[in-house]
């Protein structure tokens, strides 16, 4: 079949497509950075310690950022979502999620700089100028992910996918224009780190919708009520089909549904901290048990590029989940429990089966892969990374039934399953002596556990036969959707 340039530029502009594209180099940056550097620096102890402050900031920004904001993110796409489908201008929700984004940013801020006597000791080698680097990323890290909601929201997923491809190309090219010209520098790798990719995916984010003319901020015009029908996913045309009746303007909410929401928010941000605390716990706490020892230095460098190679099964649960959650609270506002149970079992059993084969494919040439495509300091074996990999899979289906406990407003299990892991997963770092032992276990234990509470709470909750589903009421009309009807 041949396509026709124009069919071409239709295919690329789905947002399976896009999202995959964006998704697939942010995700190979992130591998690539930590194989850079790893053949950048001599395998010596001193080399292998640069190598392991390196990935320290690496996965220190990873856990702040993602921790702090992935839950803003989510609650500014659903905020703008439901602006638009109103019809309403989506101004006044992207000026109030930005406020309350602007104060989490700041207190995220100034907590880690009361924490960077610690952070600079354990995590990144004694190093400041690490640190002030890890403060530059912090900024357009933090920054990005509200700008991310805000797309999401407006379903500018070209947008969206082009920040994500932003952030992996300014990241890899001065990466790779470093190890060509043998500096093997750490600073100077801290910069890019920080500076090429969290922060220039910011800046463009904000400067993108301007120079190109289409303003995301802002919902006017003939078509106003038309585009916002289109672009309402299932869940939130559910809201207002089953929900309470809809506010005349998105800023005219009560103030208990306001509450509500900030209880949401907050512990949904406890529980997307605690979830990435347990998805990096062993770089983490890796560098903090065993970075100060120099003759493992090899070894506990390579752990945490198997850590980044074994974790790059997890790129396929943005595709999957950025449909699933409006899905799931449809069928969850209309007490279709039969269609949540099937929906999570079917993409709980695709990630476990995805987890099993990378495992195996871990064990058969995870040891070939890791010393000469991501140029580790040292060999590992395969059944560990097969046991990391699987630990993968565990977190990876714990997150689908993470969003089926979200789409029944089960909030605060979530916090809990997580918070659980990371609970049983510290222990094992402090009575533990091997490292491979120490770590292998410790990258099951606690991903296990907060399956196990998450999936025993979703059954819990969702058997039994449907419910009956609500009376519909009508959302208030308002003006522009009027005027547009005229």
């Amino acid at each position: 079949m041949k396509l026709s340039p124009r069919s071409l530029y239709a295919l690329i502009r789905r947002p399976s497509v896009t999202l995959a594209v964006g998704l697939g180099l942010s995700g190979a940056a992130g591998s690539g950075f930590l194989a850079i550097i790893n053949a950048s620096f001599p395998k010596t102890p001193d080399g292998s310690s640069s190598v392991l402050a390196l990935s320290g900031l690496n996965f220190l920004l990873a856990t702040i950022v993602t921790g702090m904001m992935a839950g803003s993110e989510q609650e500014m796409a659903r905020e703008v979502t439901k602006a638009v489908a109103l019809g309403a201008d989506p101004t006044q929700v992207v000026k109030r999620q930005s406020r309350h984004a602007g104060w989490l940013i700041g207190g995220t801020m100034l907590a880690t700089c009361a924490l960077s006597p610690l952070l600079v000791a354990k995590s990144l080698g004694h190093n400041w100028v690490l640190f002030g680097e890890l403060l530059i990323g912090l900024i357009g890290g933090l920054a990005i992910f509200p700008i991310r909601g805000l797309l999401t929201g407006r379903r500018d997923y070209p947008l969206f996918s082009a920040t994500l491809i932003v952030e992996g190309l300014t990241r890899l090219i001065p990466s790779l224009v470093i190890l060509l010209l043998g500096l093997s520098s750490v600073w100077l790798f801290g910069l890019v780190f920080a500076l090429g990719g969290p922060t220039l995916a910011a800046v463009f984010g904000v400067l993108a919708p301007k120079l190109t003319g289409r303003d995301v901020y802002r919902l006017e015009g003939p078509s106003a009520a038309h585009l916002a029908e289109r672009d309402v996913p299932a869940g939130i045309k559910a809201e207002f089909a089953a929900g309470t009746q809809a506010a005349e303007d998105p800023d005219d909410e009560p103030p208990a549904a306001l509450e509500q929401g900030g209880t949401r928010l907050t512990l949904l941000t406890a529980a997307s901290l605690a979830n990435q605390l347990l998805f990096n716990a062993i770089p983490l706490l890796v560098v903090v048990r065993y970075g100060g020892d120099k003759a493992i230095a090899d070894r506990t460098s390579a752990v945490n590029s198997a850590v980044g190679l074994t974790r790059l099964g997890i790129l396929i649960l943005v595709p999957l989940q950025a449909p699933l959650l409006p899905r799931l609270t449809a069928a969850a506002v209309h007490r279709r429990y039969s269609e949540v149970r099937r929906r999570t079992r079917v993409l709980t059993g695709l990630c476990a089966g995805v987890g099993l084969f990378a495992a195996l494919c871990c064990l058969l040439v995870g040891p070939f892969v890791l010393q000469h495509v991501m140029r580790a300091h040292a060999t590992l074996p395969g059944y560990y990374l097969a046991t990391l990999a699987l630990g993968t899979a565990f977190i990876m289906v714990g997150m689908i039934i993470q969003s089926t406990l979200l789409a029944i407003e089960r909030h605060f299990v979530v916090l809990i399953a997580w918070t659980a892991g990371v609970v049983v997963t510290v222990p094992v770092f402090l009575i533990g002596h091997s490292l491979l032992a120490t770590t292998g276990v410790a990258a099951i234990v606690g991903p296990f556990v907060a399956m196990v509470i998450m999936g025993f709470d979703a059954w819990l909750h969702t058997r039994g036969a449907d419910g009956v589903p609500p009376q519909p009421t009508t959302p208030k009309s308002n003006g522009l959707a009027e005027s547009t009807s005229r």
